[in-house]
């Protein structure tokens, strides 16, 4: 069921009417049955990979809570008999218990994951060895159906493991209401990634009807869909165009393809997030926020913290950190402060793991080549900002540039979205031959009047739609400035009078009918990011 159809709002209605009639203390396992509701209209064969995974995660993190209980009762009981080098050791016996079910319950679950989003990228190498060894054997290349969300239950359910091991918080021994934090359906799709201490408490309470949360939700999702709908969908249209004939459309159509890129990314994204925490919220939970203002970003390392958060944080606190302060690259960081220096020895483990972080999320996007080299490129420029930004800011105060005006800051906005969009092409591109092209076709012209001279209407979408799209960008760059300095546009509209509300309200569906790519014998486009 598309975040798209009207079986969805419908379906939504009949999930908050039912919601709020129930009692309170059984409110979470209305929203336990929508959301196998949900996923039983994605294919009822693909539930099975989230009751495994949800089987496996609730088992392991019952043992893990059960180690760590024995182990702080063993303590306990010898309290007054053991020394502080004892205690550590009875500590360190049980976290080991503890680590072998972690790493064993993340290798079924990431395995899964693995198996059916990289099949053919883990049999391709496996075949060339056979092939060159003179072994007479192919394995079959098959195109598996990958679960709905698979990467975002995945996600979360090992960072409630994860969390467990670290003894963060108690584990859930109640299987269905741990089943319910795993697969809840307005973030099921595309997210965000949700940590078990802040959104299990607001699933498992109950909630009565609020109508400015209602009200915050409705205009969440109408945003969402005009974000999808109105400016997504158009700008893909001219997107694919462009890109399907880089010969014919070449010089500035390049430069506006990357840029509209991104806009389309962005919009496809968010929107669906939109929906998703605009469901939650009418049903009185909050979800985080996986989007803030990305286009504002004073820098690479800055994007990244502001551009699918949820996703971010995940890599940051369990990749990142763990491996900074692992005694790998401990002893690493002691060997470059030996050569390089303390100032850039101590560096550069952190730069190793930007890096690898940065990698890890390119291929977590697809397992390309070019993608690999999109991460690379991201995490070279961020580890070497980071290594680089004490000569920068003596360089900036000898040249007497003044960082916190506001041309300045605009600056750094110009030329964050600058190196952002250098790597779209090498990730569109299918091939090295493709990305050699669109290089090729970017110089080839300098055509800048195609922008303003109605070459644009020839894309594929119409003066009107085309417009209509523009104007909602240009609504959308307002909000962000407003967002970005700290006002809520849903409170501000809220202030003012209810006949201008309302209109509001009437043109925003009114443009979603009138302007959004939908209609019978249209096969829309599900949102960018339901296939990871």
């Amino acid at each position: 069921m598309s975040f798209l159809s009207l079986d969805f709002i419908l379906y939504i209605a009949i999930v908050v009417g039912v919601y709020f009639l129930a009692p309170r203390r059984y409110q979470w396992m209305v929203l336990l049955f929508s959301s196998y509701g949900f996923y039983l209209f994605a294919g009822w064969k693909l539930v099975f990979f989230l009751l495994f995974t949800t089987i496996s995660t609730y088992t392991t993190g019952i043992i893990l809570g059960n180690l760590n209980i024995i182990c702080q009762r063993e303590i306990k009981s010898k309290e007054k008999q053991l020394e502080r080098k004892e205690k550590k050791e009875i500590k360190q016996k049980y976290n080991h218990k503890k680590k072998v079910w972690l790493i064993i319950c993340l290798i079924w679950n990431f395995g899964i994951l693995l198996f059916l989003k990289y099949f053919p990228f883990i049999i391709a190498p496996i075949n060339f060895i056979f092939e060159i060894t003179g072994i007479s054997y192919e394995i079959v290349n098959r195109t598996w159906m990958l679960p709905l969300g698979i990467s975002f239950y995945t996600f979360q359910s090992a960072g409630y493991i994860i969390d467990l091991y670290r003894d963060k918080f108690e584990p859930e021994r109640n299987f269905l209401k741990f089943a319910l934090f795993v697969s809840f359906f307005p973030q099921i799709i595309q997210g965000p990634i949700s940590r078990f201490d802040e959104l299990a408490e607001q699933l498992y309470r109950g909630h009565r009807f609020e109508y400015t949360r209602f009200k915050y939700g409705i205009e969440l999702m109408v945003w969402g869909y005009i974000k999808k709908l109105v400016i997504s969908d158009r700008l893909s249209i001219i997107t694919s165009t462009i890109y399907s004939d880089p010969v014919t459309y070449s010089g500035f159509y390049i430069v506006l393809v990357v840029i509209l890129g991104w806009i389309e990314l962005y919009t496809d994204f968010s929107g669906g997030i939109d929906v998703a925490r605009g469901v939650a919220q009418i049903l009185g939970i909050e979800l985080p926020q996986n989007f803030r203002q990305p286009f504002f970003a004073d820098s690479l390392a800055e994007f990244w913290r502001r551009w699918h958060i949820s996703l971010n944080n995940w890599w940051r606190d369990y990749i990142f950190y763990p491996l900074t302060l692992s005694k790998t690259f401990t002893n690493m960081g002691k060997k470059c402060r030996q050569f390089f220096g303390d100032t850039t020895g101590k560096k550069m483990p952190i730069m190793l793991a930007l890096l690898i972080i940065r990698v890890l999320n390119s291929i977590w996007h697809g397992a390309y080549l070019n993608y690999f080299w999109g991460g690379l490129y991201h995490g070279i420029l961020i580890a070497l900002s980071f290594l680089l930004e004490p000569q920068i800011k003596a360089i900036a105060k000898k040249l007497k540039i003044n960082t916190e005006c506001m041309s300045w800051k605009l600056f750094q906005y110009a030329r964050t979205f600058f190196l952002i969009c250098i790597p779209k092409i090498i990730n569109t591109a299918n091939s090295y031959d493709e990305i050699f092209l669109f290089f090729k076709c970017l110089v080839a012209k300098f055509n800048p009047w195609i922008l303003f001279d109605g070459s644009l209407y020839n894309l594929g979408v119409g003066r009107r739609e085309l417009q209509a799209t523009f104007l909602f960008v240009g609504i959308g760059l307002i909000f962000s400035i407003f967002q970005e300095m700290g006002y809520s546009v849903r409170e501000k509209l809220d202030e003012q009078n209810m006949i201008f509300r309302w209109g509001v309200y009437v043109a925003a569906i009114c443009s979603i009918v009138i302007f959004g790519v939908y209609g019978l014998g249209y096969d829309v486009a599900n949102f960018t990011y339901m296939q990871f």
